[in-house]
């Protein structure tokens, strides 16, 4: 099990990516309250994403998230540093997203 600092450092590389100038562009008027929860670490991390840009990232549980993604800590920094493919975690269960499809599919530029 990862710590939850190893999993906040991870969430901020996630927001920063949100700062790229090309990703930027493509995020536009992307506008979503966004939640991950950690089931191994019993906790939930919200993004408030506003116009492409990243508003805030708190230690917090949204009632009714536009975008929810479950999973535990070491498959979320498999995905986040790339030992873990985003589509096989999902495939095989080990991460559960809810939201609309093309919101999840513009997300997977940053995971």
């Amino acid at each position: 099990m990862a710590t939850k600092e190893e999993v906040i450092k991870a969430l901020e590389e996630v927001k920063a990516k949100f700062e790229d100038p090309t990703l930027k562009k493509k995020f536009g008027t992307f506008t979503k309250n966004m939640q991950f929860t950690f089931s191994d670490l019993g906790t939930s991390f919200a993004f408030e994403i506003v116009n492409g840009e990243v508003k805030s990232m708190e230690e917090k549980e949204i009632e009714k998230p536009d975008i929810s993604a479950t999973t535990d800590s070491e498959t979320f920094l498999g995905i986040a540093n790339k030992s873990i493919s985003s589509m096989h975690a999902y495939t095989s269960g080990k991460i559960k997203v809810k939201g609309a499809m093309t919101d999840l599919l513009k997300l997977q530029k940053i995971l």
